[in-house]
């Protein structure tokens, strides 16, 4: 009679051979059709066209809408963004507007600017300055140059959207999709992600396959042709900023998955 190996045995020896299958991974799935809108970077020119395509294509009340966050810094209207998302999200509860690396940069220095004011400024922060009314020049970049910038951004923009801001969520989910800006790490479930890995991600996520059925949208990294990049992945940031593709990804219940852009 021939002896069998040990179970454990048999999967070590298939993980070598390279012969290891992954379990079957069911379609994304979200409770109600869900559209995930990329990175704006303060493209409020583009907002205003892809939103008027999308509800000619779906019923404002019929699905959920989620920002992968990255409103503000590098496009010319940060302000005229946070304007429309805030008045958008107040007024319609299946809107979920997420943060991205940037507002965390831009909280960074507004909540200690000389430890973090260059920083954010390097990476688009004076286009957000601007588009408030605000001048920035290299040359003032003195610690006192730095605070007093973060002082006039605070009653730039004003109490009730900093507030606003500040308390957007990380992750938002629906069925067996989540939305995250970044990404999350393949190697923890939903409920037990690093913020920092939601917001700048992980160095698994594009490589190693999650095995939990979970679909993760996200924005953070652009891409030429948005949509369902690997096993769980759903990309949607296609460089607005620079390229002038703002685009939106429906989900839908059944497992369809669609791209719309500008």
């Amino acid at each position: 009679m021939q002896r069998l190996a040990p179970i454990w045995l048999t999967h070590l020896l298939k993980r070598f051979a390279g012969q290891e299958q992954c379990e079957p991974f069911a379609p994304p799935a979200p409770l109600r059709p869900l559209w995930v809108i990329g990175d704006l970077h303060g493209r409020a020119d583009l907002l205003d066209r892809l939103l008027k395509e999308m509800f000619a294509r779906t019923a404002r009340n019929a699905v959920d809408i989620v920002f992968t966050g990255d409103y503000i810094d590098r496009g010319p209207d940060s302000a005229g963004v946070l304007s429309r998302l805030r008045h958008f999200s107040d007024t319609s509860p299946s809107v979920t507007c997420l943060i991205g690396n940037h507002e965390q940069m831009m909280f960074d220095f507004l909540d200690d600017p000389a430890a973090h004011g260059r920083r954010w400024l390097r990476h688009g922060g004076y286009s957000t300055l601007e588009s408030f009314g605000l001048s920035y020049k290299r040359t003032q970049a003195s610690e006192a140059c730095l605070q007093d910038l973060a002082t006039d951004l605070r009653t730039a923009m004003g109490h009730a959207t900093l507030t606003w801001l500040r308390q957007r969520p990380l992750l938002w989910y629906s069925g067996n999709v989540a939305v995250a800006h970044a990404a999350l790490d393949p190697q923890r479930d939903l409920y037990n992600q690093l913020p920092s890995t939601l917001l700048w991600g992980h160095p698994l996520f594009f490589n190693t396959a999650r095995q939990d059925g979970l679909w993760v949208a996200h924005g953070h990294t652009i891409v030429d042709k948005p949509g369902p990049t690997g096993r769980g992945r759903i990309a949607v940031d296609t460089g607005a900023y620079e390229t002038g593709r703002l685009t939106g990804v429906l989900i839908l219940p059944d497992g369809g998955v669609t791209s719309l852009s500008t």
